[in-house]
C-alpha cells in the first residue's frame, strides 16, 4: 500500500436532519440522515462476469462526511491526479499514487478540483475560488466571492463557470479570476445543498437550480436564451418541496437531459428548451450517457435505462433498492455505481444485471469512479483512501 499523507481527526458534526443557517443569505441547507449502509444481494457464480483488482491506494487527510447528493470529484488529466480533502487541502498525486505537492486552501473543497491547460482550479466553502500551477502547486491567483462555492469549476474557452449556495452562476476569467458576468434564480428557503454543475456546449452553458428551473445561457455574455421547468414544488411543507436540480445537465443528440430530486426527468430541445418528454424520477446524480443510450440512478437505488427518445423506462434494476447511492459512471463495457456502504458494481449496459461488485471500503464511497486507461478506475473513500482499481473480464 502506498501511502501518501495522514492526519486523525474527529468528525466535526454527525448528519442531521437539518443543517445550519449559511452566511447569512437567509438559505437553509438540508443534510438529510442518508439510509444507512447495506448489504446487497450476493452474485452467483454464473452472474460474475466482471473481477476487480486494486492496483494501489493512497491514503489523504481526514475523513470525508457522505453527504449522497453531492459528491467529491476526482480530478485526472494525463499522468496526474488531484482531489481535495475534508481538511481543507489540495493534493496532487501521480497516477503510480506518488505525492507531488499539497496546498492548503481557505476552507474546504468537498466538491473537488478541475485541472484544465496547466492549470488547477477549485472553490471552496469559504467562498474562495483558486487557480495554482499544475505541475508544482505554485499559487496563480485567488478570488473571493460572495457565498459558498458548491460546484466543482468547470473549464470552458475563456471561462471558468462555478454555482454558489446562494443561487448565483458565476463566470470568471481563467487568467486571473475577474467576474465576466453572474446569473441568479430565485432560491426556495430549503435547499438540497447539491447544486448542479454547470454543462458548456456551442457556446451555451446549461444549468440547474434549486427551484427545478433548468437555465440555458450564452457562455460569452450570460444572457438567458430559454429556461424550463424541470419539476414544480408541490407538498404541505418545505421537505416536500425541495425539487432541486441537483444532477448535471447532460447534452446528446440535440437534447438536454436534466433531473430535479423529488421531480423529473426530463428532455429539451438544446436550441429552443422544447420539452420533448418529461416522467416522474427522483434523481441527484447525473446521468450517464453511454453508447447512444441514458442510464440514471434513481433516489431510491435502482438503476434504470431511459429511452432518450420518448423517456420509455428500457430496463430498470430494482436490486439495490434502499441503498444511498453515491456514484454512476460508465467505464469499458460495463455501466458502473458506487454506494455509502463501500460497494462498487458493474451492470451489463444492455440488461441491466449485475455482472460484478466488491466492496472497496468499509467506510463508503464519496465519488463517482472516474475511468481511466486500460479499464481502470479512480475511487475515493469516506476515509479518505483513493483507490485505483482494475476492471477485468472473467
Amino acid at each position: 500500500m502506498r501511502t501518501v499523507l495522514f492526519k486523525s481527526i474527529w468528525r466535526s458534526a454527525a448528519l442531521g436532519t437539518f443543517a445550519v443557517l449559511l452566511n447569512g443569505c437567509g438559505i437553509m441547507s438540508w443534510f438529510h440522515s442518508s439510509p444507512g449502509p447495506k448489504t446487497p444481494p450476493p452474485l452467483s457464480k454464473g452472474e460474475k462476469q466482471i473481477s476487480f483488482s486494486n492496483q494501489w491506494q493512497a491514503r489523504l487527510y481526514g475523513l470525508w462526511p457522505i453527504n449522497p447528493y453531492q459528491g467529491t470529484d476526482i480530478a485526472w488529466q494525463g499522468r496526474q491526479i488531484v482531489v481535495s480533502d475534508a481538511s481543507g487541502h489540495l493534493v496532487s498525486l501521480s497516477d503510480t499514487g506518488s505525492q507531488q505537492w499539497i496546498r492548503s486552501l481557505v476552507g474546504k473543497s468537498a466538491r473537488g478540483a478541475t485541472i484544465a491547460h496547466g492549470v488547477v482550479y477549485t472553490g471552496t466553502t469559504a467562498g474562495q475560488v483558486f487557480a495554482f500551477d499544475a505541475k508544482n502547486g505554485h499559487k496563480l491567483w485567488s478570488v473571493q466571492l460572495t457565498s459558498e462555492v458548491l460546484t466543482p469549476v468547470v473549464y470552458a474557452p475563456d471561462h471558468l463557470l462555478l454555482q454558489t449556495v446562494n443561487g448565483h452562476l458565476w463566470a470568471l476569467d481563467p487568467k486571473d479570476g475577474k467576474v465576466q458576468w453572474t446569473f441568479s434564480m430565485n432560491q426556495p428557503s430549503l435547499i438540497l445543498r447539491a447544486v448542479s454543475t454547470p454543462t458548456v456546449h456551442d457556446g451555451v452553458v446549461y444549468a440547474g437550480f434549486a427551484d427545478g428551473t433548468l437555465a440555458a445561457l450564452s457562455l460569452s455574455t450570460g444572457a438567458e436564451l430559454w429556461h424550463a421547468r424541470v419539476a414544480i414544488a408541490h407538498g404541505s411543507n418545505e421537505l416536500a418541496r425541495m425539487v432541486d436540480v441537483a444532477a448535471r445537465p447532460v447534452v446528446a443528440d440535440g437534447q438536454v437531459f436534466a433531473a430535479a430530486y423529488q421531480g423529473n426527468l426530463a428532455a429539451y430541445a438544446a436550441q429552443s428548451g422544447t420539452q420533448n418528454w418529461s416522467v416522474p424520477m427522483s434523481v441527484y446524480l447525473t446521468p450517464v450517457w453511454f453508447k447512444g443510450h441514458l442510464f440514471v440512478a434513481e433516489a431510491d437505488g435502482d438503476i434504470a435505462e431511459i429511452d432518450p427518445g420518448s423517456g420509455s423506462v428500457l430496463w430498470q434494476n430494482t436490486r439495490l433498492k434502499g441503498h444511498a447511492m453515491t456514484g454512476l459512471s460508465s467505464c469499458g463495457d460495463a455501466l458502473l455505481a458506487t454506494d455509502n456502504g463501500g460497494y462498487l458494481y458493474a451492470f451489463n449496459p444492455e440488461s441491466g444485471h449485475r455482472i460484478g461488485q466488491t466492496r472497496v471500503s468499509s467506510s463508503g464511497i464519496q465519488s463517482s469512479p472516474v475511468c481511466l486507461a486500460n479499464d481502470q478506475i479512480l475511487a475515493l473513500s469516506d476515509a479518505g483512501t483513493l483507490y485505483r482499481i482494475k476492471l477485468a473480464k472473467r
